[in-house]
């Protein structure tokens, strides 16, 4: 039985996916969330100590200068694959528009990578998190009130307001890094890799970064653990639904008992990193609920509240646990421009009201609205609360399945094997990373992706620019003639 929470075509065969993974398990939507406060009922646990030699957002082993880089990333679907956010600490995913659209943050600290983006334009909630990590912060572009003075949605004013001089001559200075502005146009540039277009194709060279910092952010630490977490429900995946109508909007992670991660999946195939083709895993998934507002009705100028209490659904080795997330200087009121409020981490407290213990690895944080069901889990346990919602029938032309793949491992340079015998040409893909989209076009929806040496059976030109494929599955898709060659008069036996 498939539980979902709305009636959707696009999420329904996402979850089908994963309730094939798991043939006893249901997908339940779980309860609503407690509406979150500016008042923080819980005591505020006090700062953890650093540990020499350990990462503060990890629990890994590490060494260095910590010299934290926040940078905004394009969630567009023309912005996929991402560069660089396989070595991210910490991943965040936001809400963005009121149409159910999201923007990413990376935060790279113990491992910088030579590039990272496609990076896009600042909103609010984003700078209260670069105030939270006091990091350096990579976008493009801010969104800005040119009427009045307006902290809750330009982010100048917000960002002015706790940073002295951060704007000089028309510029932001450093650590705020503009990649609109000239003074940093040496560590910005537009890729063209078949894969990516303006204005999804804006790349930093993050390596460029740790030597400008001429200050020293305060460290907030994590709580660690070696031991597994074994209080919760079992829950061997979820799925989380932005955009009901995009696939692309649909997040979802699926855990694997041999390693302890969760693997992550974005228009129903794996979060790869586009610099190296590795598949984004993490051993920590938090879903912060919150109240998400749209100033003055305008579903682009999003208010998010970071500050305060509310509810936080807790993913550690393949449970879930209703916890509580906490941020504030102190029990009380929080106040949204008071310095020491924006300066405060975030805390998770567990089940049983105690700081969590973060199992040591990366994490994904994930900030939804509270006042919608969007969350679903994969469980074969009772969950008091869950919202059934029965499975929509399938249409009569249903779209294409988009089977979660793992990443593929390069072929040999060869025909395919199940290319029919009499075939002369075929395609072989030439880029390190390729998208196979269900229809000739940047906007098609994404149905796998292809590394560099794979051969498909190739059925003629969409366009001048689109090469048509069939993959071993047999499933039709589209890939970029500037990421793949045709390979012709090569005449094969079958043998």
């Amino acid at each position: 039985m498939i539980i979902l929470l709305k009636k959707n075509l696009l999420t329904a065969l996402l979850l089908l996916v994963f309730a094939a993974a798991s043939a006893q398990a249901d997908n339940v939507v779980l309860p609503y969330a407690e509406p979150s406060s500016t008042v923080i009922t819980e005591d505020v646990p006090s700062e953890n100590p650093v540990e020499v030699g350990v990462n503060p957002l990890t629990g890994e082993p590490w060494s260095g200068k910590y010299r934290p880089i926040m940078v905004q990333i394009d969630a567009d679907p023309n912005a996929l694959p991402h560069w660089g956010v396989s070595s991210a600490d910490i991943m965040y995913e936001l809400p963005l528009h009121s149409a159910g659209n999201t923007r990413s943050v990376a935060l790279f600290m113990s491992e910088i990578p030579s590039i990272a983006g496609p990076v896009r334009s600042a909103r609010v909630p984003m700078a209260s998190l670069r105030e939270m990590w006091g990091a350096a912060w990579v976008f493009a572009g801010t969104q800005e009130d040119w009427v009045r003075e307006n902290p809750l949605i330009d982010v100048f004013d917000f960002t002015f307001t706790f940073n002295d001089g951060v704007r000089s001559g028309g510029r932001y200075r450093f650590p705020f890094m503009n990649g609109l502005d000239m003074g940093y146009s040496d560590l910005f540039e537009r890729r063209s890799d078949g894969n990516h277009v303006a204005p999804h194709n804006l790349a930093v060279h993050t390596s460029g970064i740790p030597s400008l910092f001429d200050y020293y952010p305060a460290m907030h630490s994590f709580r660690f653990t070696d031991e597994p977490q074994t209080r919760g429900v079992d829950v061997s995946g979820m799925t989380l639904t932005f955009k009901e109508t995009s696939p692309a909007f649909i997040s979802s992670y699926q855990y694997n008992p041999s390693t302890g991660l969760y693997t992550r999946y974005r228009e129903g195939a794996p979060y790869v990193d586009g610099l190296n083709g590795e598949t984004c895993t993490y051993a920590n998934v938090i879903v912060v609920h919150t109240k998400v507002e749209w100033y003055n009705g305008n579903g682009s100028r999003p208010v998010v509240r970071l500050l305060g209490q509310g509810t936080a659904d807790i993913f550690q080795n393949g449970k879930w646990i209703r916890g509580t997330w906490l941020r504030g200087a102190q029990k009380g009121e929080t106040e949204f421009l008071n310095a020491a409020d924006q300066d405060s981490r975030m805390v998770f407290l567990d089940d049983e009201g105690n700081e969590l213990e973060m199992q040591r690895g990366k994490t994904f944080i994930q900030i939804v609205d509270e006042g919608i069901l969007s969350l679903s889990v994969q469980t074969s346990a009772h969950i008091e609360g869950a919202n059934p919602v029965p499975t929509q029938a399938p249409s009569p032309t249903p779209a294409p399945t988009r089977t979660p793949r793992p990443t593929r491992t390069p072929q040999a340079t060869r025909v395919p094997e199940h290319v029919a015998e009499g075939t002369q040409t075929y395609v072989i893909v030439t880029g390190d990373l390729a998208k196979l989209r269900d229809a000739p076009k940047t906007s098609g929806i994404l149905v796998s992706y292809a590394s560099k040496g794979e051969t498909f059976v190739f059925l003629g030109r969409a366009s001048q620019k689109w090469l048509k494929i069939q993959m071993a599955d047999g499933t039709i898709a589209y890939v970029s003639d500037g990421l793949a060659d045709v390979v012709g008069e090569q005449y094969y036996t079958g043998n």
